[in-house]
């Protein structure tokens, strides 16, 4: 699988240039849930020390509310069944990235700005400096306790098809399958009943049209969360939020967030509400953003991403943290290309090759820098 970063013009075309990057302006994208797979963060919990420091430190947060550890799913092959639920799944992710973030912090990679998606909001907060990891992992723990107990009523799907065209694709089941996110403008994120979502799944494969499902997910972002509103509100009502010292965009609200907002309130909404990433990652690029490093497993945010910059006709950059099979090489070549930006603080004595399409596009990113390399760029191409 390519490990190349997904570049867009000022126009659209492949490459960049000129202000290409939105003045190099960085953003963490924080993914919801569908970026897991079997073994995910076991070669970085090898390899890297503070990534596995903060997956300790979040495991001894998420222990008192779950009573398992976060290390043995992660680390143990008989665990992986367990994934399948919610409660499991999800702070096992929320584990996984904000140690993706305190690994890239430790390469010298501070971020401009947070966002993120559904459940991947959480992190964003605790990297903003929004929530104490204390009351971050309160938060995913809790919220994903109660969210197990609608599981079974439905699930969630992306569609390859604008939002106007996926609502009313589904206008004819009576609200039991909703616009549940804005992914970009040609993916919609829908949530549904299991016999409303097979429906509408099969109608799109008779037309071609690329559809699946998002593995393992209750229908959030539906009325069938409606039942979990008074009891995530107590459940949550000890959370005391904090001014955030970085830069957070909802995906809710599509306001900036300050911080004290993010009560019990914030947070059932956003397990209520549509997630609105395409008009939200409008909103950073307009604001000057023009680099997205993407904090899951795997890759599901980036071409979102892309097509999201492509269609304001702004140029960028989408980059992922880890991929499937292959975790070490693809933060490896990540980090490449922001140190490559400035980015990222020169990498040890441990050596990458780049792929032809990296070493091509080398020449437009130190364009984007200002016409030179960075300092210390001159051996970019082989270092980790």
């Amino acid at each position: 699988m390519s490990l190349d970063p997904v570049a867009v013009g000022a126009r659209g075309e492949a490459g960049l240039g000129g202000d290409g990057l939105g003045g190099g302006k960085l953003v963490l994208a924080f993914a919801g849930q569908g970026h897991q797979w079997a073994g995910m963060g076991r070669d970085l919990l090898r390899a890297e020390a503070v990534f596995r420091a903060a997956v300790e430190r979040c495991d001894a947060a998420i222990a008192p509310h779950t009573g398992w550890s976060v290390v043995d799913r992660l680390t143990r092959d008989d665990a992986w069944p367990s994934m399948r639920r919610t409660d499991v799944l999800q702070p096992t992710l929320f584990t996984v990235q904000v140690a993706l973030a305190a690994l890239w912090r430790s390469w010298g990679v501070a971020p401009d700005a947070v966002v993120g998606q559904s459940m991947g909001e959480v992190a964003a907060a605790h990297i903003a400096g929004a929530l104490t990891l204390e009351d971050a992992a309160t938060v995913q723990c809790r919220r994903s306790a109660l969210l197990q107990r609608i599981s079974g009523r439905g699930t969630m799907a992306v569609v390859e098809l604008p939002a106007a065209e996926a609502a009313a694709l589904i206008a004819d089941t009576g609200g039991k399958a909703v616009v549940a996110g804005y992914g970009s403008p040609t993916t919609t994120v829908l949530a549904g009943d299991h016999d409303s979502l097979d429906a509408v799944l099969a109608r799109l494969a008779a037309t071609d049209v690329h559809a699946r499902r998002i593995p393992d997910t209750a229908p959030s972002h539906s009325p069938y969360v409606d039942e979990l509103r008074d009891d995530l509100r107590t459940a949550l009502s000890g959370v005391r939020p904090r001014r955030a010292a970085v830069p957070m965009y909802s995906t809710v609200t599509l306001r900036r967030i300050e911080g004290p907002e993010l009560t019990a309130a914030y947070w059932f909404d956003n397990l209520r509400e549509p997630v609105r990433l395409a008009p939200a990652v409008r909103q950073l690029s307009c604001a000057g953003h023009g680099v997205f490093l993407e904090i899951s497993a795997h890759p599901v945010l980036t071409e979102p991403v892309r097509q999201c910059l492509e269609h304001a006709g702004h140029g960028g950059l989408a980059l992922p943290s880890m991929r499937r099979n292959a975790e070490l090489d693809a933060m490896r070549a990540s980090r490449a290309a922001l140190r490559a930006l400035g980015r990222a603080s020169a990498a040890r004595a441990r050596r990458v090759e780049l792929t032809p399409y990296q070493a091509a596009v080398l020449p437009a990113l130190f364009a984007a820098c200002g016409g030179e390399r960075p300092a210390g760029a001159s051996s970019i191409a082989g270092r980790a």
